[in-house]
């Protein structure tokens, strides 16, 4: 039997809720739940799964949906959801619903995660600079008059501002939202990418090299209307913190005369530091001391030498390699079959793929972004030619969570792009850590054992996670190449291996 619950006007985020069905389908008696607000995305998907949604049930409204085998675990469910929402699950030991409600001289907290609606954002970050916290802002929809502010008045006061839209942090050792677990190192990285600063210490964790501060700035801080206030910020930081001995900056192509900003200031820091601006060139860091990095696997890997100069760094595929990998897959394909599709969940990963392949001539990208680097579809949710989807954007998450934290939506995707004849080749990145879903990868690997394509199809893909994270990469790299995913050790080598099948699909072609 099923049963829905909607609370009008009821708002929880995403981080909060992802978990929230796992835990419900774990009790006796329980087939399905799912927690979600009502966006027209979920709304869609409970259709599909046989619940019927109120009438005027809308998105700022909170749905609880459960399918359980007798009234009495039904209502034991909806009392267990009701008990982790209001934080007396057995597992909180502390909550608080106002910043006033806190006694920093009794309990010494030193920063704040803000994950509100945007328009709520700006005043809680106020108040928690007020009381003196550094402050990490997950929320996104927030002004950059607002931002602006909110970064001026941290740097008056000593304080971090990281944000808003900041997907990843660590700081004092601890991880931030969707970060993953690191060991401390010798390494500090300010980054204006989530995805992009995950991928570069990740990648430093498997050479065994930990990190000293991950400091997330927003994807804004390098636009002309803030200047890098939180970049240079971090930037000075780490500069004084003695355990780090080298620094990465980290970010997609921005605006010049901010860049060359930050770049004037790393001339004058004692610590070597390099730097990946994704779309940036060589001409760039003319005259200036940064070590240049243009991928992001380049950038892990230019400052393990700094700190190991002998270490053996093994992420790249040799091209005799890729050329094998090719010839092999072109094999298995039919007469039908034509394109990559690229779903990504990492804004930075799908920016640097784009990138590459648009170097390759004669090939012809379409993508969901307003890009120079493709042209955009008229639909984003329906693909054509060589598509590169970045489905963490907002035409997708305005109606469903990030990927990071729900699997569906890039499954259901998966799914549709799998019946179409002409998809010959299919990309996924996987991002691991403690603030995102549970297990983001075997959703993916029972769908492709499912899918009943009657084609070959070549899937490629990377795990963006430290071997600490819960998930278990290690473990979850055996489950996909066991189901026949070809696991490269970095987005970038994704891009490779997915460029150089793109380019022999369209000799073919």
């Amino acid at each position: 039997m099923k049963k829905i619950v909607v609370k009008k006007n009821r708002y929880i985020d995403s981080v909060t809720l992802m978990s929230v069905g796992d835990k419900i389908m774990k009790m006796d008696g329980i087939e399905n739940a799912e927690v979600q607000m009502g966006t027209w995305a979920n709304q869609e998907l409970l259709v599909e799964l046989g619940y019927e949604i109120p009438e005027g049930t809308g998105p700022d409204d909170l749905v609880m949906a459960v399918t359980g085998d007798t009234e009495e675990h039904l209502a034991a469910a909806f009392t267990r959801i009701e008990d982790i929402l209001e934080h007396r699950d057995e597992d909180e030991e502390e909550h608080y619903s106002d910043l006033s409600e806190i006694d920093l001289e009794e309990t010494p907290f030193d920063l704040v995660q803000i994950s509100l609606p945007g328009r709520y954002a700006y005043e809680e970050a106020n108040k928690a600079l007020d009381k003196g916290l550094h402050v990490f802002i997950f929320s996104d929809n927030v002004s950059l008059e607002e931002e602006r502010r909110l970064k001026e008045k941290g740097r008056e006061k000593g304080l971090l501002v990281m944000g808003p839209d900041c997907g990843v942090g660590m700081v004092g050792g601890v991880c931030l939202a969707a970060g993953s677990i690191m060991n401390q190192g010798p390494v500090g990285i300010v980054a204006a990418s989530g995805s992009g600063a995950q991928e570069v210490a990740c990648l430093l964790d498997q050479c065994g090299i930990g990190i000293s501060s991950l400091i997330g700035t927003g994807g804004r801080d390098l636009y002309p209307e803030i200047g890098g206030i939180e970049m240079l910020q971090g930037m000075e930081l780490l500069e004084k913190d003695e355990d780090t001995k080298v620094i990465i900056l980290v970010s997609k192509l921005a605006n010049y005369q901010v860049m060359e900003k930050v770049l004037g200031a790393a001339d004058s820091l004692t610590k070597p530091v390099v730097a990946v601006f994704l779309g940036g060139d060589e001409a760039l860091f003319e005259g200036h001391k940064t070590v240049p990095a243009f991928s992001l696997e380049e950038a892990a890997c230019k400052a393990a030498k700094l700190i190991k100069p002998d270490i053996d760094l093994n992420f790249r595929y040799e091209d005799a390699e890729i050329a094998e990998i090719v010839a092999g897959e072109m094999k298995k394909y039919n007469e039908t079959q034509k394109y990559f599709r690229g779903l990504y969940c990492g804004g930075t990963f799908t920016e640097e793929g784009l990138l590459y392949y648009s170097k390759i001539p004669g090939i012809k990208l379409y993508s969901n972004l307003n890009t120079k680097y493709a042209e955009k579809l008229e639909d984003s949710h329906v693909s054509f030619g060589h598509s590169i989807l970045d489905m963490g954007a907002e035409d997708f998450t305005s109606e469903a969570p990030h990927p990071v934290f729900d699997p569906q939506l890039r499954i259901r995707r998966l799914m549709k792009e799998l019946k179409d004849e002409e998809t010959a080749v299919v990309l996924l990145d996987f991002i691991t850590g403690p603030g995102v879903a549970e297990d983001p990868i075997t959703p993916f690997v029972d769908a492709i054992k499912k899918a009943d394509t009657g084609r070959h199809i070549t899937y490629i893909a990377n795990i963006c996670g430290s071997k600490q994270d819960p998930q278990n990469i290690v473990e979850k790299k055996k489950l996909l190449q066991d189901a026949g995913v070809i696991v490269t050790a970095s987005s970038y080598e994704s891009a490779r291996l997915a460029g150089a099948l793109m380019q022999e699909l369209e000799r073919r072609n």
